[in-house]
């Protein structure tokens, strides 16, 4: 599947409670931060605690943090909270370009996370419990990666990153929204993607996440606070603000926002853009591949819900692979739509298999990694090899490497430790191994049922471990 037909992901809390700056850049002293902010009758705490070294999180940790949530989903929400990965496929999650100087933030920004303490006094939504909980963590609170030299990961390390179990519990527990990542990648600075993340989930009712308003007001300096805008302006907090404000009406996330009253009483409202509600990334995406624009999709998700759109989406899909054959196909989609009363689904044909509730769709990848049941079957694996093998060939080297390693480190994850993954890559690098010999033999390996005898070859063939006599 393409990156873009992927579903991607918020986890709500990191997303409402704003744990990294806003600001692109923060004072050399910025190392704390700690605010008390109201959500109707509640009132909560964030209290934040970083390294002098490296200050509290801003910047690109917006990109990084979202990047390491959907990583984590990607590979089946595994129980111990664990990202195996190589720094190249965490920057391009993130969206960021991939080139040498990035990797040096990468480092920087993944240093940030694992040595920064969060403390969060009734603001943290158990949401299967329907409470609101005390919790303390770091955003990171494992980091163990290869490196070559000063200990600083590069472009050819393996990165095992752990969640913290409050983040990996709530996003196996489904508490988590629809995040449009390649959205935010279009925006671009720092400062406007963070907001936009802020902004999407401050826009939901927490106690129920499907509830969507369209707009949203809040003090001045409530929100600079909320934004860990470094100041006790208004005319700085605002000044600081219009920048990202402008981008997001200029990309139609936000119809408008005025300013009310004066000074530090000053408040904002925001009225959001009515196309972007938004619906679910992936059904855009379907409804684009049946001939349905994009601005007429988000037209029809207004006027009938993204349910009724996916429902009618399932229908229509039952109705064609059972021989019907529109003169056109989005004439027909909407026709469906709108008077479901005038079409039956031919005899014995059964609707597509509804994908389950983003809880449940997490809960069973979780599961699933906990069996030992991630690796794809001999049909599926049958399958992408004819559909990306050519692909793969056509490729540079180097980009063979990086295709290669992202399908064995999540394959071998849980087999091969750090080092050994380092020193696969290595032997990829340099030219010892062929990268498609090797991605093909592991495949075999797997969908044949013996992956324990190929784990034990693999350490053989790479002198992990000495060769059986």
């Amino acid at each position: 599947m393409s990156e873009k037909g992927i579903k991607r992901f918020d986890e709500l809390n990191i997303a409402r409670l704003s744990l990294i700056s806003v600001q692109e850049r923060i004072p050399p002293d910025y190392r704390d931060w700690s605010v008390e902010l109201e959500d109707g009758d509640r009132r909560y705490k964030v209290t934040c605690q970083a390294m002098p070294e490296y200050g509290v999180p801003h910047g690109i940790d917006t990109d990084i943090s979202a990047a390491l949530v959907n990583l984590y989903i990607d590979q089946g929400a595994p129980a111990d909270g664990s990202v195996t990965c190589t720094p190249y496929q965490l920057l391009q999650m993130a969206g960021l370009d991939t080139s040498g100087r990035y990797y040096a933030a990468l480092d920087e920004s993944l240093r940030r996370l694992l040595t920064t303490n969060y403390f969060i006094a009734e603001g943290w939504r158990d949401h299967p419990r329907k409470r609101w909980t005390n919790v303390n963590f770091r955003y990171i609170d494992r980091l163990e990666f290869s490196s070559g030299e000063a200990e600083r990961l590069d472009a050819s390390s393996i990165l095992k990153i752990t969640l913290p179990q409050e983040i990996a519990r709530s996003v196996r527990s489904g508490y988590i929204k629809p995040l449009d990542l390649s959205f935010m990648q279009t925006l671009r600075r720092p400062p406007t993607r963070a907001l936009y993340r802020l902004l999407d989930s401050q826009r939901r009712d927490p106690e129920n996440p499907e509830r969507v308003a369209m707009t949203y007001q809040v003090g001045l300096m409530e929100w600079a606070e909320a934004c860990k805008i470094v100041t006790d302006r208004p005319s700085m907090a605002q000044r600081t603000l219009d920048a990202a404000h402008e981008e997001l009406i200029e990309k139609g996330f936000l119809k408008s926002v005025e300013y009310l009253g004066r000074g530090k009483k000053k408040l904002l409202h925001y009225t959001f853009g009515e196309a972007f509600i938004p619906p679910d990334p992936l059904l855009v995406q379907n409804l684009a591949a049946i001939g349905i624009t994009h601005t007429r999709a988000l037209q029809l998700v207004r006027e009938h819900s993204e349910a009724v759109v996916e429902d009618t989406l399932l229908r229509y899909q039952g109705i064609v692979s059972g021989g019907y054959k529109p003169r056109s196909r989005p004439a027909f989609f909407v026709d469906l739509l709108k008077n479901p009363e005038k079409y039956q689904l031919p005899e014995g044909v059964l609707l597509p298999l509804e994908g389950p509730q983003k809880g449940q769709q997490v809960r069973k990848q979780g599961e699933r990694a906990e069996r030992g049941l991630e690796a794809p079957s001999r049909a599926s694996q049958e399958e992408e090899t004819s559909d990306t093998d050519a692909a793969l060939h056509a490729l540079p080297r180097d980009a063979q490497v990086e295709e290669v390693m992202r399908t064995l480190t999540f394959l071998l994850r849980n087999d091969l430790k750090v080092p050994e993954l380092d020193t696969l890559r290595l032997a990829l690098d340099e030219g010892l191994e062929d990268p498609l010999d090797v991605k093909a033999w592991v495949l075999r390996g797997i969908s044949g049922g013996q992956k324990a005898a190929m784990i034990r070859d693999l350490r053989a063939r790479l002198s992990l471990t000495p060769a059986p006599q």
